[in-house]
């Protein structure tokens, strides 16, 4: 994850990183149903109108939550499916809201009325985003339903009228990112707080045709850092860009940096090396939804163990994967773009579930790194 926005805050603001630290804590994806009332092309969860059977109830959710407290989390972001068709959404964020669990609901907004919305303030979550992958029609056509769009708009209207802090999503693919100027124009006229921009990611070869390749994701992304940029000399702006699940967009924002403002590069280089992009089985877990954990939401062919057998702390402190192991100890052996790549210590290997899917190899390059030859190798 590339927070983009504050990044640039920081290098502008307080000059060299050297003596920073990363604000330290793990966040967790928890997929608290495979229920949806949508049926989108990438979703990652294969959510449909059913889900599962064997959800965790709300007793054994709350025991997970006591863990989670217990672990010192710094975020738990509530996702699904579609998390809201889960009767207990709000019992369980206001019951996390007490262990001093910082809550995030991740949505697709088309349920959200009134009665939601008085829901979300008293239950406590911190942060609601909403998924806008186009503007009207091509929103609707992408996820699947008439009539999408507006519910989802209505949705992010509501919360910032509450005083939510509510912002927009987006998944990045070969349909969305036409739509991206006209996402960010949306952006900024509903004055939302963040507007996080996600790379399609994938463990499933089915629906890697959807993902950009690497020209279009450098155009898209010298797009966003351009606006990040735009947003950062705009003081009276306060708003947010983040984008997630591609690594790549650290170096590509540093070698963009070079070009455009010199003075600040190195600062940003130092920054980006501290986090050490890639947080996959590290600063990152999920949750599924009957209780399986996993090192991120786009690993599931890697399970580490259930919260139904063993506590999540139990599991999370003793990984037998050998993956999750070598991502931990920074003696990942990766190969091909990826082994030989001067930017690997900022960017952490990039996605490892992509690199499965594509190659059949866990250590090998993630095709969606678009960055060229010439710049992972040139020192």
């Amino acid at each position: 994850m590339l927070r983009i926005s504050k990044i640039l805050k920081k290098i502008h603001h307080t000059g060299p990183q050297s003596k920073r630290h990363v604000k330290s804590g793990m966040v967790v994806i928890w997929n608290l149903t495979n229920r949806c009332n949508l049926a989108c092309p990438h979703c990652y969860a294969n959510a449909n109108s059913k889900g599962t059977v064997n959800e965790l109830s709300t007793r054994d959710a709350k025991e997970v939550i006591d863990d989670l407290a217990r672990q010192k989390i710094l975020v738990l972001i509530l996702s699904g499916g579609e998390p809201i068709l889960r009767q207990d959404l709000y019992e369980l964020a206001a019951y996390a809201r007490e262990k001093g669990i910082s809550c995030a609901l991740s949505t697709n907004g088309t349920l959200i009325n009134r009665l939601h919305v008085r829901k979300i303030l008293k239950s406590g979550i911190d942060y609601v985003g909403i998924s806008i992958d186009g503007i009207g029609e091509a929103h609707d056509q992408f996820r699947g339903k008439k009539g999408a769009y507006s519910a989802s708009l209505k949705a992010i209207r509501l919360c910032r009228d509450a005083g939510i802090r509510v912002g927009l999503r987006l998944s990045l693919t070969g349909h969305t990112a036409r739509a991206l100027p006209g996402i960010f124009d949306l952006f900024e006229e509903e004055n939302l707080v963040k507007f996080y921009i996600s790379h399609m990611n994938y463990s499933d070869k089915a629906v890697k045709h959807i993902a950009l390749n690497p020209d279009r994701t450098r155009e898209s992304m010298s797009f966003v850092i351009q606006k990040a940029i735009e947003y950062q000399n705009d003081e009276s702006f306060m708003r947010e860009i983040v984008t997630g699940n591609n690594d790549a967009d650290g170096p590509f924002a540093f070698l963009s940096m070079q070009q455009i403002d010199k003075d600040h590069a190195e600062s940003l280089y130092q920054l980006l090396a501290k986090t050490g992009g890639n947080s996959s089985g590290v600063r990152l877990a999920n949750i599924d939804s009957s209780g399986e954990v996993h090192p991120d939401p786009f690993c599931r062919n890697i399970t580490l163990g259930n919260v139904n057998q063993k506590p999540f702390s139990q599991i999370w402190s003793t990984p037998e994967h050998s993956l999750v192991v070598s991502l931990r100890e920074r003696k990942a052996p990766f190969n091909g773009r990826c082994g030989s790549c001067r930017f690997i210590n900022i960017c952490g290997g990039n996605s490892r579930a992509r690199a499965f899917a594509h190659y059949d190899d866990w250590w090998g390059s993630d095709p969606m790194c678009y960055l060229t030859d010439e710049e992972i190798l040139n020192n």
